[in-house]
């Protein structure tokens, strides 16, 4: 009877676990995160182990992985501040888009729904698509 016991715990708490990482947000795929803006390079549209540098322009932060790209970030803004979203097409700015990291690139977005909508699929929208360029 005592295993019987054990495995109907296990089997709850393996449910539990499910359930909690739905709740978080989690997607099906570990290889796909949302990941924390101040650790991403938005020059190489990837995500750091550490916390990037951060860069103030216009009243908005965005962030390098080094003083290299903190430069190349202020001297063409035009060029690393701003991406495009994969599923609409549409020009956003790196600030304040939304994120989305499939194996650590990491795509911007327009909004929560595009951010989505690519995450239920990303092969389907990342064929061609830069990650954060334009």
């Amino acid at each position: 009877m005592k295993i019987s016991r054990w495995s109907a715990l296990l089997g709850v708490l393996a449910l539990v676990a499910v359930f909690a990482s739905t709740l978080a947000g989690t997607a099906a795929d570990p290889g796909v995160t949302v990941p924390e803006r101040a650790r991403v390079c938005m020059v190489q549209d990837t995500v750091m182990a550490v916390p990037a540098v951060p860069v103030e322009l216009d009243g908005k932060t965005y962030y390098g992985c080094c003083e290299m790209c903190k430069g190349r970030i202020a001297g063409d803004p035009e060029r690393y501040t701003l991406g495009t979203d994969p599923v609409s097409g549409k020009t956003v700015d790196k600030a304040t888009a939304a994120l989305l990291s499939v194996d650590g690139r990491v795509y911007y977005f327009e909004s929560a729904g595009t951010r989505d909508r690519f995450a239920s699929d990303p092969s389907r929208y990342a064929r061609g698509a830069g990650a954060g360029g334009r």
